[in-house]
């Protein structure tokens, strides 16, 4: 193939678009911004849990087998925390 064959001429051409994702196609578009968005979402939510203490769990109430996680004592306190 020739050099002549492959280079772009200027009547074919319609039209260059300057600037970010000119020259994609609306729906390009759309996902670049979903995906900016998705990816700001997911650092907001990070920051959002690495800002949040650790809280101890407290068990307000008994489970069917508390006899068994509790070591054989039901008559223990449920309201101490767990680590």
């Amino acid at each position: 193939m020739t050099e002549a064959k492959r280079d772009v001429r200027p009547e074919n051409v319609r039209a260059v678009r300057l600037g970010h994702g000119a020259n994609c196609s609306s729906v390009g578009s759309v996902v670049d911004t979903l995906f900016v968005s998705a990816a700001l979402g997911g650092a907001l939510f990070a920051a959002l849990c690495a800002a949040m203490k650790d809280e101890d769990v407290k068990v307000t109430g008994s489970s069917p087998n508390a006899d068994a996680d509790a070591g054989g004592d039901a008559g223990e306190s449920d309201t101490e925390p767990r680590r």
